[in-house]
């Protein structure tokens, strides 16, 4: 509380009138106060979704920085060991919405579930994080819009920090908010890095692209609270009737999780030409086919093998780039790979610019020798990682 005095004196009266106008500016932050941190799970048919993980290494390093706790809402059924396991994996806190009816996704109840959960709670999250995938980018946008507040989309960095709002656009919105979430994301054909920045009300939200955050290690001595919630669905949130769901089983490795990925492009010419690439994977371990968005859009090979800002985001030991000409939009979904490998006919090619090592040739003619090369390196030495034994065929070249 302050005390009003009088003053004659106008320039003294005018420099009071301009520190209670800053001393209101300081105020404003406190519309955002501290608060938890809220990751909002993703299962499928009880399969715990590897980006939600992600998402509590995320979100464990935010609620820390502000001295928060990491809470984590999961829906579903019969969901099992499911809330145990993300109280394993760094969240103090785990509210379960279990109800037949969120057996299957559906954007209607499962948004009424979250909506009215945030409205129960005694103040709002700081920072409500989902992954940018199917379900996530379907959801967080109903639920943003549900609170009038922000939200930033496919994420790729995350941080606390003040900011100091000065636009006089919004004279109401000027002052110092302390707590900020800083949502990074790249812009202008993934150029540049843009930082987005909501803090007016919380929660403050984004989606994470998948393959990007670090999962904590499994802790199964972590101790938390799992409380259940009520789950109050409505007519209007039944409309739509899941009859089925057909899932694609995947053959081989997953790209998120393989160690080794051999991917095509363009420059591979025709479809034919991811006989080779295949050949080539199988020589690994723990192997998976990549590709460029270009020869999935033509359809030489199915969507799931993309690799990219619209495809996975993946960070494997080796990357082996073939034909592919390196175009930003690619690089941002391999560029955090241990060790690029780039073979391109055309030296000129973008990928050089940033891959670790390079080849300049045509791929029917190196693929096939590089092939050769490591069977007879793997040949030598039956106990060398395959991966070890590429590094040491391309250090030949």
């Amino acid at each position: 509380m302050t005390e009003d005095k009088k003053n004659e004196n106008p320039e003294q009266g005018n420099n009071e009138a301009q520190d209670a106008s800053e001393e209101e500016t300081r105020d404003v932050s406190m519309f955002c106060p501290k608060g938890a941190v809220l990751v909002i799970a993703e299962q499928i048919l009880g399969d715990l979704q590897p980006v939600t993980l992600e998402l509590l290494g995320a979100g464990r390093i935010l609620a820390d920085k502000m001295d928060q706790p990491l809470k984590c809402l999961i829906m579903g059924h019969e969901l099992g060991d499911l809330p145990q396991q993300l109280l394993e994996y760094g969240a103090d806190e785990v509210f379960v919405a279990d109800h037949e009816k969120l057996k299957n996704y559906r954007t209607l109840p499962y948004r009424r579930v979250v909506c009215d959960f945030l409205e129960s709670l005694p103040e709002p999250p700081h920072t409500c994080l989902l992954g940018s995938t199917t379900t996530g980018r379907d959801l967080a946008p109903r639920i943003a819009a549900h609170f009038e507040t922000g939200l930033t989309a496919d994420t790729t960095e995350l941080d606390i920090g003040p900011y100091d709002h000065k636009s006089k656009v919004d004279p109401a919105k000027v002052g110092l908010y302390p707590n900020c979430l800083y949502a990074i994301r790249p812009s202008f054909g993934e150029s540049l890095k843009a930082r987005i920045l909501g803090p007016w009300k919380n929660p403050q939200m984004a989606t994470t692209r998948p393959g990007v955050m670090v999962p904590l290690q499994r802790d199964k001595s972590r101790k938390g609270e799992i409380k259940k919630i009520p789950v109050n669905l409505q007519d209007n949130d039944l409309r739509l009737e899941v009859v089925d769901v057909v899932r694609e089983i995947a053959k081989g490795v997953k790209l998120t999780e393989a160690d080794v990925i051999v991917a095509g492009g363009y420059g591979l010419g025709t479809q034919e030409g991811f006989n080779l690439i295949k050949q080539l994977a199988d020589c690994f371990e723990n192997s998976a086919v990549g590709a460029s968005r270009k020869v999935v859009d033509l359809g030489w090979i199915p969507y799931q093998h993309q690799v990219g800002q619209t495809g996975k985001t993946v960070r494997p030991k080796l990357y082996i780039a073939c034909g592919i000409s390196g175009a930003i939009q690619h690089r941002v979904g391999m560029s955090k790979s241990g060790l690029i490998l780039a073979i391109n006919k055309d030296p000129d090619a973008p990928i050089f610019k940033f891959a670790h090592q390079g080849i300049v040739g045509d791929c029917y003619q190196v693929i096939p020798e590089l092939i050769e090369q490591l069977k007879k390196q793997m040949s030598k030495d039956k106990n060398k990682d395959k991966d070890q034994g590429v590094e040491a065929v391309v250090g030949t070249h």
